[in-house]
């Protein structure tokens, strides 16, 4: 048999279009030319070594510990291994074609990268999560512009990143390196990222006049990032988590159009109001004052301020442009102001003073919708709202369901702790999956076994006189035990 691997065979027999009694020939994986079998449950490539004429390969998430077979696809210019048991890279070192290779989360085996250093013309490596213990063979790799660290097990020394010329991304994530030095000489990165580490000086960046992209969140020691405000060209930087002393470089920083700065100590958010292209903006976990100075960020998509002590949102006036609006557990009442943000797909607002929602009547593109714990009684104005796939009316005071009537794409509703006696207005919900109803006065659940897509529903806590009406339904002995 030309294939051994059985799950390696149907992947075939699938992506070719053959019926499973068809023979795959070495003329079927002479013609290939690109093949994609992702979590298939491959153990063996024995037979594709006749897939000579590879330009595309994809096995992301198998068992896969030998690349042998790989040495004769010389034309292979994408390969991605990741989360595989690979053990040995040197069949891949004659694939001198190759500008894109994943072998990141295989961290079973130690690799050696030796292999790699012969790959002359790779452009992009993604090593996340690979065991490795060195990255020298990298060294002096001239054509190389992304690279993805962020080893299994101890970091490597870094020193060979100097050697990268062309490098333009970045990212070492979870590395808990306790400084950056060797980076100092990658003054043409335009995306570095260098979230959780343990490094307190950010002078190494000084270099690094061309980023746009800088992440360095959850950083435990890092405090003094004044030397950001020689970075003018940023425009995505991510602070979350850092104890920062002193925001005020944030001046320099006018091109900024995401900024995320959740837990960081953030106070005063008048060192924002310039920052007038900022498009998604993140400033959760933190004391606010004088919040009305950001009244004139007109451009916000994404704005994101939950837990941060919130009594008004007046100051989202003139931000129409919002699509996303996390607003979690402030003490917000009145919500009124949102009736012009005709473009909102996902709002939360769970965890508030709110008592009204007709703001919401006209939110036509709503697709997720979060008020758990609110005291919310009518909720007439999301009749319309048929967009919606996520509803969380947790812990309000709802009694009538009849609005929610006509929301046919339900996907996803929760009504614990409300005041809930009637079910018939959900029997049109047919494509509901999970369905939470604890805690209320539910007598009769007859109207539920129209649902036929339920996989989730929770009915403790309710009056119920019968739910054996309900044992049609697939997952029937799930909810009834």
């Amino acid at each position: 048999m030309l294939i051994k691997d059985e799950a390696l065979l149907e992947a075939l027999h699938n992506y070719l279009h053959k019926h499973e009694d068809e023979e795959i020939t070495v003329d079927d994986l002479v013609q290939l030319t690109s093949f994609s079998a992702r979590k298939a449950d491959i153990h063996d490539l024995s037979g594709l070594e006749h897939a000579i004429n590879l330009t595309y390969l994809d096995l992301t998430g198998n068992y896969i510990n030998s690349l042998d077979v790989l040495s004769s696809m010389e034309q292979l210019s994408y390969l991605n291994v990741s989360k595989n048991q690979i053990r040995e890279l040197w069949p891949i070192s004659q694939l001198r074609e190759l500008k894109r290779l994943d072998l990141s989360n295989n961290n079973l085996y130690m690799m050696d990268l030796t292999a790699i250093s012969r790959l002359d013309n790779l452009e992009e490596l993604n090593l996340d999560r690979a065991k490795i213990n060195s990255i020298e063979p990298l060294e002096g790799m001239k054509r190389l512009r992304v690279l993805h660290l962020g080893v299994a097990g101890q970091a490597p020394s870094i020193y060979p990143l100097a050697t990268l010329p062309s490098l333009e991304v970045l990212t070492m994530n979870h590395m808990w390196m306790y400084d950056i030095n060797d980076l100092t000489y990658l003054s043409n990165l335009k995306h570095l990222e260098l979230s959780t580490n343990l490094f307190s000086d950010l002078s190494p960046l000084k270099t690094m006049k061309h980023l746009q992209v800088l992440d360095l969140s959850n950083n435990e020691y890092l405090r003094d990032v004044s030397v950001l405000s020689e970075l003018t060209e940023l425009k995505d930087l991510n602070l979350s988590y850092d104890p920062v002393d002193d925001f005020g470089f944030l001046k320099d920083l006018d091109q900024l159009s995401a900024l995320r700065l959740a837990q960081t100590g953030l106070r005063d958010v008048s060192v924002l109001e310039h920052l007038l292209h900022l498009e998604k903006l993140d400033l959760s976990d933190n004391h606010i004052h004088h919040i009305e100075r950001l009244s004139d960020l007109r451009e916000l998509i994404y704005f994101k301020a939950s837990n941060c002590q919130l009594h008004t949102i007046d100051f989202l006036k003139h931000a129409g442009k919002l699509e996303e609006l996390s607003l979690y557990n402030n003490m917000i009442k009145d919500i009124d102001i949102l009736n012009h943000c005709n473009g909102l797909t996902t709002l939360d607002v769970s965890n508030n003073n709110i008592r009204r929602i007709d703001a919401l009547k006209e939110q036509y593109n709503l697709e997720c919708l979060l008020l758990a714990n609110n005291s919310i009684r009518d909720i007439e104005p999301l009749k319309n709202l048929t967009n919606l796939g996520v509803l969380d009316l947790y812990n309000n005071v709802v009694e009538d369901l009849h609005p929610l009537s006509n929301l046919v794409n339900l996907i996803r509703l929760r009504l614990d702790h409300n005041s809930i006696i009637d079910l018939q207005p959900l029997d049109k919900l047919i494509y509901l999956s999970s369905l939470s109803l604890k805690a209320n006065y539910i007598i009769d659940v007859s109207p539920l076994k129209k649902l036929t897509s339920l996989y989730e529903l929770r009915l403790d806590d309710n009056p119920i006189m019968d739910i054996s009406v309900l044992e049609d339904l697939e997952y029937y002995d799930k909810f009834s035990s």
